[in-house]
């Protein structure tokens, strides 16, 4: 898992635990994309990351 990856997951789910996270193979697993909606924040991340996201919220 890339290491920049789950330092950005770690602050944003430390930052904003209301987030919704939405995992897409679109998205590579090196990247993240993180979009800010009237209606709340949405992290999108590719699959390789559930398990630290279920980790983290865990």
């Amino acid at each position: 898992m890339p290491e920049r990856v789950s330092d950005r997951v770690r602050r944003l789910l430390v930052e904003q635990p209301d987030i919704v996270v939405r995992f897409t193979a679109a998205i590579a697993p090196e990247s993240f994309h993180h979009a800010v909606r009237p209606n709340g924040a949405v992290l999108f991340l590719h699959p390789v990351h559930r398990e630290l996201v279920e980790q983290l919220r865990g």
